[in-house]
């Protein structure tokens, strides 16, 4: 298993950046007040999807002549984010190159300057830690543990069948892990330009995926493109936050992938949750010592769980 650094996945900023929002708007709509006083109408253009090539998009809404753009800008560049980018200000400064080659935004060089210099407020922001694995199926088994085993402080989990989520309703920040290769599989209309060597690393990933809402960029101090130039400090800070999962023990999920048998991975899933002795009678559990020794040369007596409060043994 291998932790790779941490990289940017999804952004909503809003830039400062010269535009004719009838171009980047689906229309508009005006506002009058109870004296119907158009002296006094206030006006707001409509958000607006705008394609690449590879056919992913990125919404963009025009704010008192500034520019608010929302999506997975790496992805809208590279057709894919199995791959990714650290840097916030390079990301946002590629997108904003792109759209003036597109014609649809003229920047001044001052405005320009301010964007290289990650002078523009982020509202909200993912966070993604690859964890690469030596084949697939410990991959697989990794995050099945995830799902049984995983714990995350004050963040209750919510399970999905490729995927589990610590904190999901929070408006601060949420936490998820999924399996990268499934999620590909999951979502081929979406045409990601995913060739074989891509593909073959995607099946081998795990993705840890940080999504942080704007009161929590406050309390970071993270609410601006600048304050993520030291990727190192950053790297670091979201790995401490990533470490507070309280993980199953790896061994253990190195040890489930030799185990081929359906009915061996049950009994030993649930004796990694605590539930043998709920589950099993005396006998088959005997039988099943006698035979992991045998076969797996796992002596089940070395793993002493304690059952988790609240947990379910679902396999």
């Amino acid at each position: 298993m291998y932790k790779n650094k941490i990289n940017i996945d999804w952004l909503d900023i809003v830039v400062d950046v010269n535009h004719d929002p009838t171009k980047l708007s689906k229309g508009l709509t005006i506002y009058l007040d109870e004296n119907h006083d158009f002296s006094k109408a206030q006006k707001s253009y409509s958000p607006k999807c705008i394609e690449s090539k590879n056919k992913h998009v990125l919404k963009v809404k025009s704010i008192n002549d500034k520019l608010r753009i929302s999506g997975n800008f790496y992805k809208w560049l590279h057709g894919q984010n199995i791959t990714g980018c650290n840097s916030v200000i390079d990301l946002g400064l590629d997108v904003v190159t792109k759209f003036i080659e597109m014609g649809l935004v003229e920047p001044t060089d001052d405005q320009l300057d301010m964007i290289k210099k990650g002078q523009y407020r982020i509202y909200q922001i993912h966070v993604k830690q690859d964890i690469t694995f030596d084949n697939k199926q410990l991959a697989l088994n990794y995050l099945d543990q995830l799902k049984t085993g995983g714990y995350y402080p004050h963040k209750p989990k919510t399970i999905y069948q490729n995927g589990v989520y610590f904190g999901q309703s929070s408006k601060r920040w949420v936490l998820g892990y999924y399996h990268k290769g499934k999620e590909i599989d999951q979502q081929r209309t979406k045409k990601d330009i995913v060739n074989p060597e891509l593909k073959a690393l995607a099946d081998v990933t795990i993705r840890a995926e940080i999504k942080i809402y704007p009161n929590q960029l406050k309390d970071w101090d993270l609410m601006f493109a600048w304050q993520w130039s030291d990727i190192d400090n950053l790297d670091m800070f979201f790995k401490r936050h990533l470490n507070k999962l309280k993980l199953p023990n790896f061994n253990n999920v190195i040890k489930l992938s030799k185990i081929t048998n359906s009915a061996d991975r049950k009994f030993y899933n649930c004796l990694l949750n605590g539930d043998i002795d709920l589950l099993y009678g005396r006998s088959t559990i005997h039988r099943k010592r006698v035979k992991f020794m045998q076969d797996y040369n796992i002596n089940i007596d070395n793993i002493n769980n304690k059952k988790p409060k609240g947990d379910v043994c679902k396999n």
